[in-house]
Parts: structure tokens; C-alpha cells; sequence
């Protein structure tokens, strides 16, 4: 799968949802990592990189306690160096509506298969409910920010949802269905297994428990 990248709205919006999801800041830069399983998915976003910057970029492996570790570092372009100003300006991240609209369709499917989980109920064996979460783990404030901006920007009803630190956001069924409907033509097929809708996937891809207070839209 190529990702359109040659328009700086369509490389500022995919870079947008690498920041979003696992994107850690380095200074004016950024990094991605991630485990030693979700490989190919990291050297699908190493090569989208790589056409942005026109620059190769390496790919560091080691190994931690908690197993393999894959981490990926672009060649630092002025895009890059704007979009992580904006987003950490004083050197913390700050969610705002600026930041936000910088996004695309492409930038919103890398922040839900970064952060995003969904979950798939079955009543003798056959999937009758499904729900959605982006994990953002933000301020109540933030995911506020980020719920009017799916609203406004593309029609989409998140609810907010209670962890036992933060907040992050959920669908249910109807609303779940139609956002995977959207970003579905962007998810590569080493990722695939978090938009399907129909059939069960194993425990380890849904998504956690919420503690308390859940809203959501159906």
C-alpha cells in the first residue's frame, strides 16, 4: 500500500498522526517505537518516511527485558521541525484545534492503528456489538478538544471514557463501524485486524476495560 505523499497537506497530515500515535519527541525531531512483532507495520511507516524526507531512515533494534524493541528516527526536514513546535511548544504536547486541522484521512488511520483498539462482543458465536477506543490517555480538556474536532471536521461522534488516570475516547456499533469504514482504505494489511467488524479476533487485540464512566455513541 503507497500512501499519497505528494502534496505537503497530505506529508504535514500523515506526519500530524505519527505525532499523535507513536511518535516521541527528540528535541525538534521525533521518534517511533514500538515491539519486535509489530515489525512490518513499523517498516511500512519506515518507508513512508523515507519518501517524505527523501532520505533514508534506519532502523534500530535491541533488546529489553521486555523483548525485542524497533525504533525508527527521520532525517530532520522543516516540516518535521514546525509540526513538533506546534505540538510541544515550551517542550510539553498540547492538543489544540490548529494542530488538529493539520490532520488527513491517511494521519487519522496512523493515530488509530497507533493508539486505537476495538473490540468485538458475540452472543453464541456470532459478533452482535463492536466497540471502538483511541487511546489517547489525555486530560478530560484534550480529548474534549479532539471530539469536537471529529465532530466538526468529519461527522464523527466520539464519547468520552474514563481510565483510572485519564481519559480517552470510545464508539459503539453504528459510529464504531462507519469511522472503520473510513480510515479501512489506509490500514495496511499487517494491520487489518483492527478495523474488521465481522470476525473475532484473539483477546489481545481488544481493547481493555474501561474502569468507570463511559459515554459513548452508538
Amino acid at each position: 500500500m503507497d500512501y499519497d505523499v505528494s502534496s505537503k497537506v497530505e506529508r504535514r497530515g500523515i506526519l500530524a498522526g505519527m505525532l499523535l500515535g507513536k511518535g516521541y519527541r527528540n528535541q525538534n525531531n521525533f521518534y517511533i517505537q514500538d515491539a519486535g512483532d509489530r515489525e512490518e507495520y513499523l517498516i511500512f511507516k519506515k518507508d513512508i518516511l523515507e519518501r517524505i524526507t527523501s532520505k533514508p531512515v534506519s532502523l534500530q533494534r535491541w533488546n529489553s527485558k521486555n523483548g525485542q524493541q524497533l525504533r525508527i528516527e527521520p532525517k530532520l526536514i522543516p516540516i518535521i521541525r514546525v509540526l513538533v513546535k506546534k505540538l510541544y511548544p515550551g517542550g510539553t504536547p498540547k492538543i489544540t484545534p490548529e494542530f488538529l486541522e493539520f490532520l488527513t484521512p491517511q494521519g487519522i488511520a496512523i493515530w488509530f492503528m497507533d493508539k486505537g483498539s476495538r473490540s468485538l462482543k458475540k452472543n453464541q458465536g456470532q459478533v452482535h456489538a463492536l466497540e471502538i477506543y483511541l487511546n489517547t490517555h489525555l486530560t478530560k480538556e484534550y480529548n474534549e478538544v479532539i471530539v469536537a474536532y471529529f465532530s466538526q471536521k468529519w461527522g464523527f461522534k466520539w464519547g468520552l471514557s474514563k481510565t483510572k488516570t485519564a481519559y480517552r475516547l470510545r464508539m459503539g456499533t453504528k459510529e464504531g463501524k462507519r469511522f472503520l469504514t473510513f480510515i479501512r482504505p489506509y490500514v495496511p494489511q499487517t494491520m487489518l485486524y483492527k478495523v474488521e467488524t465481522e470476525s473475532a479476533q484473539s483477546e489481545s487485540h481488544q481493547a481493555p476495560p474501561t474502569s468507570s464512566n463511559t459515554t459513548a455513541t452508538t
